[in-house]
């Protein structure tokens, strides 16, 4: 090994640059590296038996396997500034259940997941490419996949052996599978094309085949069977004709959604060409709305003081329902760690899947004791909340679209649009397909709502905004749009949305929900509709 130093219970180089191994010797280290080095060697957390362990942001490089057959290992957070991951990283990694990864990364390589029997989700990051071969063989709690757009090559085995994987999302861009990439994964049984392909189609039988002589399977569907489904109609009038359809009619299925998007080709149209009929009177004509996207302007920023209100609002709100009466101060370095971090999101980088980094985001909802002093936008009802900013600040894209209500505005006044995709656009860009926003200027119409506050791309894999997220939106009047025909068929952002928003998906509840969406009432809008993203 060499020359050495022992310093917090590690093994580092003599120029404490790279850490190198473990100090048996010593109980000093507790999973958390501290600010410094630059490099972890190779292998230097292979079989360990920590919990939980997270690399500091100051650490560039990875050696190869360093967290290889760590069964004991659960959690993992990377550093933000890491941009290529080595062969076989947490491979064997069996108790691993949340990855915290860079934005930068693009490519994952060979191996990266292989027999992460407990991993629930992948921790996709834009611009991958390929799926490497075994990246994710094994993933045995893995139960749905959503290969990111700009994949176009899936490798050998790349996700074999995923034995509970049930829904898969193919990219339309597809130019090649290999014909063991899917191998063993027989619970599949709802497959997707995101888009036209020329390459590939999804049969009668719902497996995926390859255009050719022949027509080759490439990945089988197992147990498909036709189902009858029951939305509500693509009519050429309004969509509020389907919102109003009666509310007594069955459901052909027991697990049917209460909603299909059916926006008239009218307000499709006036939707696309920017018609301003329900903006506020001071709206120019173009655009309708404002999408807010780092890619296109910088999100606004709102004072200090509206994050401590912020803060201090949620953990009021804790406290209150935790009986906990100790009093609540705030220090000057949390003060200056809040400042910090929204100067860092007024410079936050362009075209990553969320606005702010993670490690950000837990500083922004850490749970330090806040005091309740600060100021809250109440008396300005132009200005979006505190709460509501932070939240559309988060997000990957948010788009808010101002209305003018016909009569008086309900005590929770604007309507929360969680889509799970996006719609192409004829700029070629991603956005919020029309028939959604149409869809939802007609629900604003009905209730009175002054805002609808679109989003997408929720950051829902940080503890810290998931906890705030949950007690927030709870309380709002929110819809969630995907591509999902029935609960059953729900991916599972999906169904955490569900939950975290209180959206029942009893079939009890779902005539229930038709009822709150077609006429103006006193409850909440709890809705789940389907986009097809066409």
């Amino acid at each position: 090994m060499g020359s050495f130093i022992k310093k917090n219970g590690l093994l580092y180089s003599e120029d404490l640059h790279t850490v190198i191994g473990v100090d048996d010797t010593s109980n000093e280290f507790n999973g958390r590296i501290p600010f410094g080095a630059h490099r972890i060697d190779d292998d230097v957390f292979s079989e360990s038996p920590y919990e939980s362990i997270s690399l500091p942001d100051s650490v560039k490089e990875l050696g190869n396997c360093v967290f290889e057959n760590s069964k004991a290992l659960e959690k993992v957070k990377l550093p933000s500034g890491l941009t290529s991951l080595p062969p076989y990283l947490f491979a064997g990694c069996s108790a691993l259940a949340k990855v915290t990864m860079p934005n930068q990364v693009e490519t994952f390589p060979e191996g990266l997941f292989k027999n992460c029997e407990s991993l629930p989700e992948i921790p996709f990051r834009a611009g991958l490419k390929t799926l490497a071969p075994s990246v994710f063989e094994g993933c045995t709690a893995l139960k749905s996949l959503v290969i990111p757009n700009t994949v176009t090559r899936i490798e050998s085995r790349a996700a074999a052996g995923c034995s509970s994987l049930e829904s898969v999302v193919f990219p339309a861009g597809l130019e090649f599978i290999a014909p063991d990439a899917f191998e063993g994964c027989t619970s599949i049984h709802n497959i997707r094309l995101d888009g036209e392909s020329n390459q590939f189609y999804v049969g009668e039988d719902g497996s995926l085949y390859e255009v050719g002589d022949g027509d080759k399977l490439v990945v089988k569907a197992y147990g498909v069977q036709a189902q009858s489904v029951s939305f509500f109609k693509d009519n050429a009038d309004e969509v509020s004709a389907g919102l109003a359809e009666d509310a007594d009619d069955e459901f052909e299925d027991d697990d049917t959604f209460s909603a299909e998007i059916g926006a008239s080709e009218e307000e499709t149209m006036a939707v696309e060409a920017g018609s301003v009929a329900d903006a506020a009177p001071e709206t120019p004509p173009e655009p309708v709305f404002d999408i807010k996207n780092e890619e296109e302007g910088e999100p606004q920023i709102m004072e200090d003081s509206a994050v401590d209100s912020m803060l201090a609002d949620i953990l009021g709100e804790e406290k209150e329902r935790n009986a906990i009466t100790e009093d609540v101060t705030v220090s000057e370095q949390e003060t200056e760690i809040l400042s910090e971090t929204m100067s860092v999101m007024a410079d936050s980088t362009q075209g990553s899947d969320v606005a702010i980094t993670n490690d950000e985001l837990e500083k922004l909802f850490a749970k330090n004791e806040e005091d309740e002093l600060a100021t809250h936008n109440a008396d300005n009802p132009d200005v979006l909340d505190s709460k509501a900013q932070i939240l559309t600040d988060s997000v990957g894209l948010s788009l808010i679209i101002d209305c003018v209500p016909a009569g008086p505005m309900p005590e929770e006044n604007e309507l929360y649009v969680i889509a799970e995709k996006l719609a192409r656009g004829e700029d070629g860009k991603d956005t919020f397909s029309s028939k959604l926003v149409a869809c939802c200027k007609t629900l604003a119409r009905i209730h009175d709502f002054k805002k609808i506050i679109m989003l997408y791309g929720l950051p829902i894999d940080n503890d810290e905004f998931t906890q705030f997220f949950k007690h927030f939106i709870s309380k709002k009047n929110v819809v969630l749009a995907c591509e999902a025909e029935s609960p059953s068929k729900l991916s599972d952002y999906g169904k955490k949305i569900c939950e975290f928003s209180r959206i029942s998906l009893k079939k009890e509840d779902l005539s229930e929900q038709r009822n709150t969406a077609a006429v103006k009432t006193d409850n909440l809008i709890k809705l789940v509709i389907r986009d097809k993203y066409e």
